[in-house]
This record gives C-alpha cells, sequence and structure tokens, in this order.
C-alpha cells in the first residue's frame, strides 16, 4: 500500500477533480463512499482503486484484504477533502462510471424516465426502486441531476451500478413510444390503473415543483394519480415513483 501525504500530488489532485460533473464525465470515473455500498460495487466489478484514511486502517482491514484492486493510504487531512459527508467512514473506492450509452439499452421492457428530476436523493431513491421493481432500466432526460452526483449514488446504494442508467435524447425515448407504452405520473390523472400486459412500459416522473414537460405529456397514453386524502396535495417525488413501479409490477394485484 501506498501513502499520499501531499496535497500537490497528482494523484489526489486528480481524485478531488471527480466532484465536477464534467471531469466524471471526461474521465468515466466516479467516487463511491462507505464500506458497504463499496463492498457491493465491488461485487460487480467497477471498483478500480481503494482510497482509505490512514487513521482508520484497521476499521477497514477485512475489505482491504478482499480487494483485489490497489489500495492507496491518504492523510487524513486530504481524506476529508474528499468526502461529502459530514461523518464519513474512511473508506473511497475510485469507480469505473456505471452510466451506459442509448444505443445499449433493451429494445423492450420497462423503463424509469426522469424528466427534470432535480433532487439527487430523489433520483438516487429512484434508482433503487426501479431495480426493487423489476425495471430494465432509467433514462435520463434533460435538466435533470447529474446520477453520478455522490448523494444520488448514496442514495441509490449499489443499484445504479446494476441496472442500466443511461442519457437519452427526446427523439431516443420517442422511439420507444413505437413498442412501449407511455405512462406518467401526473396530478391530473385518473387513477393507478393499467390495464393489460405492463412488460413494455415507459413511465414519466416530472420535476419536483413543475412536473412533466408539457410538450412531452402530450405524447403519454396514460396519466396515472396515486389516490390520495384531500388534505394531501403531492407525495416526494421517489416515493410517488416507487409507489407506480409497484404497481406496475403488479404489487398491488
Amino acid at each position: 500500500m501506498k501513502t499520499i501525504n501531499s496535497k500537490d500530488n497528482s494523484r489526489f489532485k486528480s481524485w478531488k477533480k471527480l466532484k465536477d460533473k464534467k471531469y466524471r464525465k471526461a474521465s468515466g470515473t466516479l467516487l463511491v463512499e462507505g464500506a458497504v455500498v463499496i463492498e457491493e460495487v465491488m461485487a460487480e466489478g467497477y471498483v478500480m482503486e481503494l482510497i482509505v484514511d490512514k487513521e482508520k486502517v484497521e476499521q477497514h482491514r477485512s475489505l482491504i484484504e478482499k480487494a483485489e484492486v490497489e489500495v492507496t493510504l491518504l492523510d487524513h487531512r486530504l481524506f476529508n477533502e474528499l468526502v461529502s459527508t459530514e461523518t464519513d467512514q474512511g473508506i473511497i473506492a475510485l469507480c469505473r462510471s456505471f452510466l451506459v450509452d442509448a444505443e445499449s439499452l433493451p429494445e423492450c421492457g420497462r423503463f424509469l424516465y426522469a424528466d427534470g428530476v432535480q433532487d439527487p436523493g430523489n433520483l438516487g431513491g429512484m434508482i433503487r426502486s426501479a431495480e426493487a421493481f423489476h425495471f430494465d432500466g432509467v433514462l435520463i432526460g434533460p435538466g435533470t441531476v447529474d446520477p453520478t452526483n455522490d448523494k444520488c449514488i448514496r442514495a441509490s446504494m449499489a443499484s445504479a451500478f446494476r441496472l442500466p442508467v443511461a442519457y437519452v435524447t427526446d427523439q431516443e425515448l420517442l422511439a420507444y413510444k413505437e413498442r412501449a407504452l407511455f405512462a406518467a405520473l401526473d396530478i391530473r390523472g385518473e387513477g393507478m390503473a393499467v390495464e393489460g400486459e405492463n412488460e413494455n412500459i415507459v413511465l414519466i416522473v416530472g420535476n419536483e415543483a413543475r412536473g412533466i414537460r408539457e410538450d412531452l405529456l402530450e405524447k403519454v397514453d396514460l396519466r396515472l394519480r396515486i389516490p390520495m386524502k384531500e388534505t394531501i396535495d403531492s407525495l416526494n417525488a421517489n416515493v410517488a415513483a416507487s409507489i407506480a413501479m409497484f404497481v406496475i409490477e403488479g404489487g398491488g394485484k
């Protein structure tokens, strides 16, 4: 194991740059925090290197010994510059990005489409629910928060590394309309009934404040509304999307 103690170290500088979306995209790498998530991501083969706070090596000895990648110890003060959580666990993984090209997505199946979802915690939770309810992928639309954002990754746990996640253009999204039902979560919808087989469906979830773009809403086949007590006018976007995916998966039957 090598140790880095200087902030001028080129590798440390490159890791710090990964806080920037542009650098994550350019390098095709990202940082993942937390032993539990790292162990799951490691099982998927995405971990390239472990970065450990040198004051917490013994705490992560079993994970370090299990790792088949390079392990680098980092000065405690430098390590604190890499983490985004207030109470870190002392271990970070440098990983390959989980994002895939839209062309590599399955041609048919169940997909979640995020249309301008801004909160990374919401998006991460949706990705985790998409895996839980047997969806085949998550499509990222314009104006949606970067799914490689550290908060999004923490919320999705390792689901983002197991489920295809891809940015799609409007043209790529609408190509699915030839073979899939387009359903949108909309407060003006009629209910949660989805008739027939739901094997090929795109569930569209909009921006937390503005909802789905009107030009896209005009193209949907079905508007879904979650029945709620009259004193509640809306649900958290992640909660609403998760309920809808549960129903589509057949959990409500």
